[in-house]
């Protein structure tokens, strides 16, 4: 199975040059164009994905539901199954304290920034990091790997520094363990990068047969083996432009259609009432 870890969009505050943090920036206009091409690839590859776990702050939760919008309206279908974000508050930012909203890179002739207080500790982040693997994501691990299918996949869709912690933890846990694959035992140990709408794709699969003592020792994820395919893959955004004149680093007006979303709307409308007729 995929397991997918993402990066939110673009939002005003990256626009900006802000600490974002635990600010509820909203999606620029690029950026939910960005959502699109994201949720068109992840389609086009023929994933099946089960379940999409996101932050609740908006430039994540949206990005999150563009993707469940696509694969919806690809899939008014047979099962009826409607694929819906489930918003996971330890999948929020890291939170600058007196940071939030101060500009990182301050031009010469700013007032300097304070020193920083209140901000979440890398050993805070760390914790979080590990409720959430063990907690929230082992379990829907368990009940999505299929072993006659490749297809399958989870998607989380997080923070840039939020993700760094998540991947690292995670791998951690993988590379203590000899079927750890490509790219794994890396990961645990060097910075990633991530882009708006980046994702890291890993593959999971169940060892055939994994002793109780291992996984007492090692934990549960020690029952799994484990490779990355790709990090901070971008592939979906290639010629993809911002809208000049300062529209497309603007806040996204949700009252605005574009022709695409009146067509996938009326699309959508369509669908349904086939399906009650």
């Amino acid at each position: 199975m995929h397991l997918l870890f993402i990066r939110h969009a673009e939002s005003v505050d990256n626009v900006a040059g802000l600490y974002g943090g635990s600010r509820d920036a909203a999606l620029t206009a690029h950026g939910v164009l960005q959502t699109r091409r994201l949720a068109a690839d992840l389609l086009g590859a023929g994933l099946d994905i089960r379940h999409v776990l996101s932050s609740p702050l908006q430039r994540a939760a949206k990005t999150a539901k563009a993707i469940c919008d696509a694969f919806n309206d690809a899939s008014l279908d047979a099962n009826g199954h409607v694929l819906t974000a489930t918003h996971v508050p330890e999948l929020r930012e890291k939170h600058f304290g007196n940071w939030e909203g101060v500009q990182y890179a301050p031009a010469a002739s700013a007032v300097p920034r304070p020193s920083q207080t209140g901000a979440e500790t890398p050993d805070e982040m760390r914790i979080r990091a590990t409720v959430f693997l063990d907690r929230h994501l082992w379990p829907i691990i368990v009940q999505t790997l299929d072993p006659d299918s490749e297809k399958t996949c989870v998607v989380v869709v997080s923070h840039g520094i939020m993700l760094g912690f998540l991947t690292q933890t995670l791998a951690s846990k993988l590379a203590r363990i000899s079927s750890a694959g490509l790219g794994v035992a890396q990961l645990s140990s060097h910075r990633t990068s991530w882009s708006n709408t980046g994702f890291l794709d890993m593959n999971l699969s169940r060892k055939p047969v994994t002793s109780s003592a291992m996984v007492q020792d090692l934990g549960p994820w020690s029952s799994l083996n484990s490779s990355v395919s790709s990090t901070n893959c971008t592939k979906h955004l290639a010629r993809l432009r911002k809208t000049r004149g300062g529209i497309g680093s603007a806040a996204h007006d949700e009252r605005q259609k574009t022709l695409e979303n009146f067509f996938t709307s009326s699309s959508r409308k369509r669908k349904a009432d086939d399906s009650k007729s």
